[in-house]
């Protein structure tokens, strides 16, 4: 079932948030959490509302690349979430903060699904107050994480940023960038042209050289390469053939190349996996979001998530924000967001905490 946060309730909720509660006064208690995932000890924290008690608990589930929670990634989220009455769960991914093993940037997000399900039966083993009663908040690449997660152990909410439909998204980035830096549209779809036809000869085993060829439009424009790091060579190493044939594989060890929309669909039967969510979703969209086309991912929910009677679905979309719901100016993929201070869209955290109230996950 589909549902819109009630303008009363919201209204009501923020000015909660505004003026302060008693809650809010409180400080967060932090410790230590390890857990072990494939051979390796991967570290992080739990942050507990102190001097309350535990309504439920939230893993923390980032996007593409390295993390460092340690470092203060998601500090503020984190803080605001606790205040609200949740406990915190997050650790860094391997080869990242106090976490060991190698960093993979690639990791496939079925893997990334049963390192965090891991995570959850150490917290269940230790009998973390509130573990009765266990949600994620994730963001861009953790749209595809978190329903499989919730295949192997079924989470009670979701708090989705950004998330993901079932297909890869890199064209769309290019696409919307090369128009954010410039372009003029049919020059930007010429160039999205070429960037396709590599894409489809690398995912369906062609070789480097047609690849290059395909895309040699993109490697002879200048913001092409600001943005993307295409180069001019055209030469090709011995080095250079084995990286792609490494990567190639790789890449094709999962999912599947579309034909019809020329793109590869990470995975398999992703509506389904969608359809087995039974609970309460909060799915949140900055509109310019220039790194992932919201607009597919939430018709995606609204057919899935939102047509099962077992879930509620709840949808906000923020005017002027980007990717990672931080106000923005161009909104492109690399703007530097200093001038702002960085500053999260109007209403993002409060429509967190009062959405997490309307759904009885909080107090």
């Amino acid at each position: 079932m589909r549902r819109t946060l009630s303008t009363l309730q919201l209204t009501f909720l923020i000015s909660i948030f505004a003026f302060g509660s008693p809650r809010t006064l409180k400080k967060t208690q932090s410790q230590a959490f390890e857990f072990t995932f494939e051979n390796k000890t991967l570290r992080g924290s739990i942050e507990r509302p102190n001097h309350l008690k535990s309504s439920a608990i939230v893993l923390i589930i980032p996007g593409y690349g390295k993390t460092n929670f340690m470092g203060g990634s998601y500090s503020k989220l984190r803080t605001r979430l606790v205040k609200s009455g949740l406990t915190v769960v997050f650790w860094d991914k391997m080869g990242c903060g106090n976490s060991e093993g190698e960093f993979h940037a690639q990791q496939p997000v079925e893997n990334s699904a049963l390192e965090a399900v891991a995570a959850i039966r150490k917290i269940r083993e230790i009998k973390e107050e509130g573990s009765d009663k266990i949600g994620c908040w994730g963001i861009s690449r953790a749209g595809w994480i978190v329903p499989l997660i919730n295949e192997i152990y079924p989470i009670d909410f979701w708090i989705s940023v950004s998330g993901t439909d079932d297909k890869e998204n890199f064209g769309y980035l290019l696409k919307s960038n090369l128009i954010i830096e410039g372009k003029e549209e049919a020059e930007a779809e010429r160039l999205y042209t070429a960037w396709k036809l590599g894409h489809r000869i690398f995912c369906t085993q062609g070789a480097i050289e047609d690849y290059q060829r395909a895309i040699q439009p993109l490697k002879t424009d200048s913001l092409c390469r600001k943005l993307f790091g295409y180069t001019t060579s055209t030469e090709i190493t011995e080095e250079d053939r084995n990286d792609f044939l490494g990567a190639q594989k790789k890449f094709m060890s999962k999912g599947h190349f579309d034909d019809l929309s020329g793109l590869w669909v990470y995975i398999n039967d992703f509506d389904k996996a969608l359809s087995k969510i039974n609970c309460p979703v909060l799915a949140m969209f900055g509109a310019n979001d220039s790194q992932v086309d919201w607009r597919k991912t939430r018709e995606l929910y609204n057919k899935t998530i939102g047509g099962n009677k077992n879930s509620e679905l709840t949808v906000q979309v923020f005017e002027d924000c980007n990717h990672v719901l931080q106000k923005c100016i161009t909104c492109g993929w690399k703007e530097d967001l200093s001038a702002l201070n960085w500053q999260a869209c109007d209403q993002y955290y409060e429509t967190m905490e009062s959405w997490l109230r309307e759904y009885h996950i909080v107090e």
